[in-house]
């Protein structure tokens, strides 16, 4: 099955602050034709830099380990667009009406994300599901 995947997926497989948690995205990141937008790859490289000793190179190390698991979509002006009908529709935050708008943009049905709203329908083409909702 292929998932567009939000930040959060990303961060719980390398960060291991909740088991749990962690165990659920290595198995989405090991089982599933993955998806994200490079905004997402940014904001994890963030997070990362901002929230863990490591050094620059093993953070940019980490994510080339992730890279390699995912197929990366850029922020094109069609997706910029859908992003922000999604933000006038769904008053969503930009940043998620970006990555929700790249999954429909490139043809996907479901986003995981653990911030957005569970079994949000998006204009009828899209779900956002929470793989973390178990845990």
């Amino acid at each position: 099955m292929s998932v567009f995947l939000d930040t959060n997926v990303i961060l719980y497989s390398i960060m291991d602050q909740d088991p749990a948690k962690t165990r659920i995205a290595d198995e989405i990141l090991s089982g599933q034709d993955c998806h994200i937008l490079v905004q997402s790859l940014n904001e994890a490289l963030n997070t990362l830099r901002r929230k863990t000793a490591l050094s620059f190179g093993a953070v940019a190390d980490l994510m080339s380990d992730i890279r390699s698991l995912l197929t990366v979509h850029d922020l094109t002006g069609a997706v910029f667009n859908r992003g922000l009908a999604i933000v006038e529709r769904y008053g969503l935050q930009t940043y998620d009406a970006m990555i929700l708008g790249s999954a429909i943009e490139n043809g996907f049905e479901t986003v995981l994300s653990e911030e957005m709203q569970d079994g949000l329908k998006v204009f009828d083409m899209l779900t956002v599901l929470n793989p973390f909702k178990t845990a």
